[in-house]
């Protein structure tokens, strides 16, 4: 038997046959699916599904599906692959001698001559098989195939998909992804989703669209989408931790919603029956606070603990504290936090110096460790750098004060526990004898609290020797019996605010009650104009201040007077020492624009000027009296000087200051009327308010009383406008004459009297005439302008002299003078004329008043009908102030 793969050229017509086989083979099996399909596909690429609905791209797509799988089917069923035979039987049919059949046959009598014969034959069917061909299946294509669907259906696709190429890959795209829910109610599904930035940051919820760009919100924001849809959707969630399905619940609506906390740059989908919505989400990390000391805390004069900070946080910092640790050895390790109040609420940027009392803190005294903490919105905190310093303990020069306060720390510092008594149940009782260790729990306790109760029995030892005020002994009488009574730490510290309050009435006397409630009213003030209160609880808690303020100032009158002063001070202002006396209009005055500045929002201003006010107040000081009904500093004099026993260079000058405090007087009050005048109300009358509804317009008419007054050289609150400005330029004229003639000058331009220079006071009278003449044009804004310059240059000339002043009487007295403390007013403010830089900077009243108009101003047009967008502007603004 012969290789048929021996012969060549043979093998490859073997296979080419075989091939053709399966061709014929395949088209009359799938014949119906290949129509199907091509079809399809026709439809898909000439657009005719892409032209339709969704629904009806949804069911072609399924009826494609549907009919793929039973001609799929079908046709494999029916499908008979051909064999290897099948084509070499095709080949043989060319020959009559049938090669390939007849060379896989071998001899029947395998002898010598007979091998000889059938290697001549197999030659010959060799060279027979070499000249077959594959043979041709025309036939069979025309009875398989009868309408040439085999070229016309590859035809078809190829046009289609030439004429399409451009969009041939979005409408297969489409066709074989339609949205299938909309099938099922798709169409109808509302989504809407929107993000919520942290309270802390201050920002507006942010609303997404599905065709905006990406969003980028604060790390930690919350999610929110809410669907109206047949069932529960899908919210899927992927980002750089990975991949997050997130569940949807029923809202009592109906509606379904899932919450999610941003963290990281996300991509959100909301899937039912295919992808509904997408967004991008770009996280914004939230930067830890920092914070650091400008300035180390130090020690005030008033055992106030001072220190300088700046903190910044990227959107503000919550909370500022200080963190105290004890640095000797035997200290706790524990921390202990002090709150720092912030300029305001929640600022992004803070640099600001801070003034607290720590005198009462358990640890006054002692050597410690500070640190500042900052926390921002999201709990992040950050620590500054370690400074040291000694923590200012209360200054108390009474005995018994001192030891009340020894008694205090005692218990403060005392942080053990009480030792556990034997017997805690009714079984370890015994009849007819008494558990004693149940009461006595002082045994029980602590070294610290043990030695607390021994010193109260010592101090509390005869006390009609030592104690003048029984109240004070009374109360160290039931600080004792809580000791006794106590079985915790925390009970005995319970005692500390009783311990204070009598240790405060042993140095102080009653004032201390009072300054108590004067200090929790302006804590609570401040505590409102820092968080932004309503104006209503800033008016109640302004009206508390000011009733404690009086309070505190009755009760110093009343101990200065147990004390020896010969008589109240008096309530008119001290021209010549510039201080103020007790309840006078200069401590008015501060209550006043203390009010305004809160009215109109000013609220750094007002926090200022509320720490000034009180600082002054604590600084209170009286002196006894010499008889003269003038025992107390800012009156002229010192210690009951006379005007007599002053040098005549002092007491000239004292005079110019009285003169120039009268003219600044008058032009603050002349500037107040143009002010009211340019406002469109009625000007003032000489004691009366500008502005008063009830003034008339006499003074444009005709004299007032007070006009012949001011022509002497009095008050010029008489007249018109123009005329009173007139004569204040009239009466800078005679004050420079009569300087000039008095005292002359020296070389170096100065009078008699100080330094009253002719330019200084042709300068300000210049600047008076100025406005005379605007006043008389009827240019209110220019007359207001010349009229703020003059008294500006009038007060600096006051100022100057006023130091000019203390100089002089410094040299006189030497050390004395400016440095005990019966050289201050009863304010803590230098004495003779002007303050330095603690005085307190009380704003212009015309500056008050112009705050006020445009405050009003803001909210009539905020009741006028208005658009929309402006009453939104308006109420922002309103809500400011």
């Amino acid at each position: 038997m012969a290789e048929l793969r021996r012969i060549p050229g043979l093998e490859p017509k073997i296979a080419r046959t075989q091939a053709a086989l399966w061709r014929l083979s395949a088209v009359r099996a799938f014949w119906p699916l290949a129509v199907f399909v091509t079809i399809f596909f026709a439809m898909v690429l000439t657009g005719l599904i892409d032209a339709v609905s969704d629904q009806l791209a949804s069911i072609a797509l399924l009826i494609f599906l549907a009919g793929l799988l039973p001609l799929v089917w079908i046709g494999a069923a029916r499908y008979r692959p051909p064999e290897r035979g099948e084509a070499i039987r095709l080949l043989d049919r060319q020959s009559e001698l049938r090669p390939l059949s007849a060379l896989q046959d071998r001899p029947a009598r395998p002898d010598a001559s007979g091998v000889a014969l059938w290697r001549a034959h197999e030659t010959e069917l060799t060279d027979a098989a070499r000249r077959l061909n594959v043979p041709d299946f025309g036939a069979e294509w025309r009875a398989s195939d009868p309408l040439y669907l085999r070229f016309i259906l590859p035809t078809l696709l190829a046009l289609a998909a030439f004429l399409s190429f451009s969009v041939a890959g979005e409408r297969l795209s489409r066709a074989f992804s339609p949205d299938i829910g909309s099938l099922f109610g798709a169409e109808n599904i509302r989504i809407e989703a929107w993000i919520t930035p942290p309270e802390h940051t201050g920002k507006p919820p942010v609303f997404l669209a599905s065709d905006a760009a990406p969003v980028r919100v604060p790390a930690g924001s919350e999610l929110t989408v809410r669907a109206q849809a047949p069932s529960a959707p899908n919210l899927i969630i992927e980002g750089e931790e990975g991949r997050e399905r997130v569940r949807f619940s029923k809202t009592p609506e109906g509606a379904y919603e899932a919450r999610a906390i941003i963290t990281a740059d996300s991509e959100l989908r909301v899937s039912w029956w295919g992808e509904r919505a997408s967004w991008l989400v770009e996280a914004s990390p939230d930067n830890p606070p920092a914070v650091e000391w400008v300035s180390a805390p130090e020690v005030t004069p008033t055992d106030k603990t001072e220190f300088s900070w700046k903190a910044s946080d990227d959107y503000g910092i919550e909370r500022l504290e200080l963190v105290l640790f004890r640095v000797d050895e035997g200290g706790d390790a524990r921390e202990d936090a002090i709150i720092v109040q912030l300029p305001g609420l929640s600022p992004k940027e803070a640099e600001e110096m801070t003034s607290i009392d720590l005198t009462r803190h358990r640890w006054a005294g002692l050597e410690l460790r500070g640190f500042l903490r900052a926390t921002d919105g999201a709990g992040q905190s950050t620590m500054s750098e370690a400074e040291v310093f000694i923590l200012p303990e209360k200054l108390l020069l009474q005995p018994l004060a001192r030891a009340i306060q020894d008694i205090r720390v005692t218990i403060l510092r005392e942080d053990g526990e009480y030792e556990v008594a034997e017997a805690q149940n009714r079984e370890s009782l015994v009849q007819d004898e008494v558990f004693t260790e149940a009461t006595q729990r002082i045994s029980r306790a602590p070294a610290g609290i043990q030695r607390a109760s021994l010193m109260i029995d010592a101090v509390t030892y005869k006390p009609e020797r030592y104690f003048e005020d029984v109240s004070v002994y009374f109360g160290l009488s039931h600080a004792g019996s809580i000791l006794q009574a106590a079985s915790s730490t925390d009970e005995a510290d319970e005692t500390e605010p009783l311990l204070w309050s009598l240790a405060l009435r042993a140095e102080y006397g009653s004032a201390a009650d009072a300054l108590r409630a004067l200090q929790a009213a302006r804590q609570a003030l401040e505590e409102a104009l820092r968080d932004g209160a309503s104006e209503a609880e800033i008016q109640r808690r302004m009206e508390a201040f000011k009733q404690a303020a009086q309070n505190y100032l009755a009760a110093r009158m009343a101990e200065a007077l147990a004390n020896g002063l010969d008589s109240p001070p008096s309530d008119t202002d001290s021209a010549q020492g510039g201080g103020s006396g007790m309840g006078g209009s200069d401590f008015a005055d501060m209550l006043d624009a203390l009010s305004d500045l809160t009215e109109t929002g000013a609220t750094d201003q007002a926090r200022q000027l509320l720490a000034d006010i009180t600082n002054m107040l604590e600084n209170l000081q009286f002196q006894q009296g010499n008889g003269s009904g003038e025992g107390f500093p800012g009156m002229p004099g010192e210690q009951g000087e006379n005007d007599e026993d002053m040098p005549d260079e002092e007491r000239e000058l004292s005079e110019t200051l009285q003169e120039l405090s009268d003219l600044l007087r008058e032009q603050r009050d002349l500037n107040d009327d143009t002010l009211a005048e340019q406002r469109g109300e009625r000007r003032s009358q000489p004691g009366q308010q500008p502005g008063n509804q009830q003034q008339g317009e006499q003074g444009e008419s005709g004299s007032q009383p007070g006009e012949q007054e001011g022509k002497d050289g009095g008050s010029s609150r008489g007249g018109t406008l123009t005329e009173r400005q007139a004569r204040l330029g009239d009466l800078v004229e005679e004050l420079a004459r009569r300087r000039g003639r008095e005292g002359g000058s020296s070389e170096d331009g100065t009078g008699a009297g100080g330094t009253v220079d002719e330019e200084t006071l042709e300068a300000i009278e210049r600047a008076q005439r100025r406005a005379a003449e605007a006043l008389e044009d009827g240019n209110n804004f220019r007359a207001i302008r010349n009229q703020d310059d003059a008294t500006d240059q009038i007060r600096d000339l006051a100022e100057t002299l006023a130091g000019e002043l203390d100089d002089l009487k410094r040299e006189r007295l030497g050390e004395e003078y400016g440095n005990g403390g019966d050289q201050v007013d009863p304010f803590g403010r230098p004495m003779g004329g002007t303050s330095d830089s603690r005085d307190v900077n009380i704003p212009d009243e015309a500056e008050r008043q112009r705050a006020k108009d445009i405050l009003e101003e803001l909210r009539r047009r905020y009741g006028d009908p208005a658009d929309e967008e402006e009453r939104d502007y308006l109420e922002r603004l309103l809500d400011r102030f």
